[in-house]
Order: structure tokens, then sequence, then C-alpha cells
């Protein structure tokens, strides 16, 4: 997961291809067991959840308890009468997303695709079709890489670039029959819920890290209008990609540790970000993948 491997008691939702992991080469440990409903010596909290120095810890009434701790443990505490499986969900994203941050991970709210060795990232809020927009362009040719949350690092003086991911696509029922995934539809991401794991159509499996060529804001406009895309300004950039920090509030919480102001500016100095505005309808999917195809390709002879 974000270029960590991960020993589960629980089995993940990953993609079959995303191959088995020899317990002595963890990175990370996810497990079920008790979990405090409070951390002791609290340096910054949430609605739902508590930071100390060491834990992260996110209290679901109801679901379950959740605690990261140290960038290499995560405890999963179902509420009684709650099938574990429903609350994976929560340990792979926030808990998941925790264990980054304690790691000076830098984390986007986005999905991920590789096309020609490079990758474009598309940022927005849950519900603005992040998922099913990379679900299109692997449909068109591109390799999945990474949905909803993306790891992005940098090393050394180079580009910066995205970690790899081994879990599956989530989407709704109505994406995934407009993409005609039936046949890799997978179990419910929560029982009473219709969305659904997805095995992506093409994955990128090779190698580490991907160079970012682009990062895309993704907004709703008129379903009469057609797709749009138009770069950001540096400052507009680099609000946007903090505003879209994965948990952005525990991302603030974590900043101190993570540079996350520095490593923000650096990126939207450095990256081409762009707001592409495009009809959330369906059936002009097309229209979108193939404004992005034609952008990619104006990049390239940039």
């Amino acid at each position: 997961m974000s270029g960590l491997n991960v020993r589960s008691t629980l089995v993940l939702p990953m993609r079959a291809d995303s191959g088995a992991l020899l317990a002595e080469k963890a990175d990370v440990t996810m497990l079920v067991e008790d979990v405090p409903e409070h951390l002791d010596t609290v340096l910054h909290s949430g609605p739902n959840w508590e930071i100390n120095k060491s834990s992260f810890l996110l209290n679901l009434p109801d679901t379950g308890r959740f605690m990261a701790t140290d960038g290499d443990r995560i405890s999963i505490c179902p509420a009684p009468d709650m099938p574990v499986e429903d609350v994976l969900v929560f340990a792979t994203g926030t808990g998941m997303s925790a264990i980054l941050y304690q790691r000076g991970a830098m984390l986007l709210h986005a999905s991920a695709v590789v096309c020609n060795g490079r990758a474009y990232l598309f940022c927005g809020p849950s519900g603005v079709g992040k998922s099913t927009l990379s679900a299109a362009l692997c449909r068109a040719g591109c390799d999945f890489l990474s949905d909803d949350l993306c790891a992005v690092v940098q090393q050394d003086g180079g580009p910066p670039m995205v970690e790899r991911d081994g879990r599956a696509l989530r989407l709704y029922t109505d994406s995934i029959e407009r993409l005609a995934l039936e046949d890799s539809a997978g179990p419910r991401v929560r029982q009473f819920v219709e969305k659904f794991h997805v095995a992506p159509p093409t994955t990128s499996d090779d190698g580490g890290a991907v160079p970012i060529a682009a990062i895309y804001m993704l907004t709703a406009s008129d379903p009469a209008q057609d797709p749009t895309i138009t770069r950001m300004t540096p400052l507009n950039a680099a609000q946007a990609l903090l505003r879209q920090s994965y948990r952005r509030q525990i991302a603030l919480a974590y900043a101190n540790e993570t540079g996350l102001a520095g490593r923000i500016g650096a990126l939207a100095a450095g990256t081409g970000v762009y707001h592409l505005s495009r009809p959330r309808d369906l059936l002009r999917l097309d229209d979108t993948t193939a404004v992005l195809m034609k952008h990619w390709q104006s990049l390239s002879l940039a």
C-alpha cells in the first residue's frame, strides 16, 4: 500500500496481481486487537480522532476503533456485532494515512493512472468522480496506479513521484455498468453501500514510484458543456493541493513532522496543476478521456 508492504491477519481489498507478501519484509502490520477509547497526553484532536507522540486513534461509535502506532502498526477493534470486513475501509483509508503521516509522507486525496511512464493525478472530494475517471482512462489504454490516496515522494532533487498502490478500485454500480466491469467487481466496500471493490482493467506494477506529469483538480460543469482544462497559478495550485491533502485536518496535525507547507509549495511550483471541468454524465466519459489524452500529447511536445 502506497509503497509499503503490509502484513495483515485479515483479507485486505487488494488486487489479485499485487503479489504475496513475505512476513519478514513487512513494513506495516495490521491486526484485530483491543484499542483504547482515548489516548494519553493528546497533542491534537478532532471530532472523532486523537493524536499523541506515538499514536493516532480513530473512534467511530457503533463502527469501531482504529489505532496507528509508530508508523508500523494498525490495530482494529470492530464494534460489537460489526463484521470486521465492514470496517476495513477505515483501516486501509484513514488508518493507513496516519501510518504514512507518521512516516513523514505527503498524501493527496487523488486517484492516479500511468501513460507512457508518467503519472497523472486526479484530485477532488469524495464523490467527484476520481475513481470512475481513472477506470475510464484505463479502459482507454492507461495503466492504473492508485485510487483515492496518492503518496507523493521527492528525493535527492529528483522529480516528484507517486508511489504504486496495490489496492483495488472502488466504484458504484452505475460506473461499473457504464465501464462494463461487472466481471471485475468484487465484494462491497461496506455491506449496505452500493459501492464495490473492482479490479482495474490494466495496472502498472513494474518498478517503484512513477514521476508525476500533471495534477488535475476535478469539478463538475454544466452537462451541456465540453470538458475544459486550465492551468492554475502556483499560488492557486498550492492552495488547491493543500485543500486536497488526504484527511486534511489530520495532515495539518502532522504538518510539522512531514514538512507539509514546503512540500506543497515545491510541488505547486515545479509541477503543472490544472483545473479540469467536465460534465458528470457517465455517457460523456469518453469526451473527458479524449480531452485529457490530447492535453497529455501537448505536454509531451512542450
